[in-house]
């Protein structure tokens, strides 16, 4: 499987790489919500994982408000540390299809990626 994970924090990057090798599957990063609203086109990828909060610019919501105006259909997954119902509400109209707390543990990131498998 191919998946994007949009993220700032270099630790939640080497925690999602590790799942990856775990389960065979494909990373791409991009550690801005500019800079994957930028590169991402249709077919990229089968799963989007996105941070909402990158400290300045887009928020992952606002990207993945973009990514759907574009045409990018894939299951959107927004990881954030915001345990608030507003924000899971917020990413579900942004065009979310999933809400996720962090810290999320490695058997929840493989329960996920299977979840999504092709």
């Amino acid at each position: 499987m191919r998946i994007i994970y949009v993220e700032d924090d270099l630790s939640n990057i080497a925690l999602v790489e590790r799942v990856i090798r775990q389960a065979n599957d494909t990373l791409i990063t991009y550690y801005t919500a500019e800079q994957a609203l930028n590169s991402i086109q249709p077919g990229d990828a089968d799963l989007i994982l996105t941070d909402i909060d990158f400290g300045n610019g887009m928020t992952g919501l606002e990207l993945t408000e973009g990514l759907r105006a574009r045409g990018i259909d894939v299951p959107i997954v927004a990881i954030t540390a915001y345990d608030l119902q507003e924000y899971a509400r917020w990413a579900s109209d942004a065009g979310s299809d999933q809400y996720i707390i962090k810290p999320v543990s490695i058997p929840d990131l493989l329960d996920l990626f299977e979840s999504y498998r092709p």
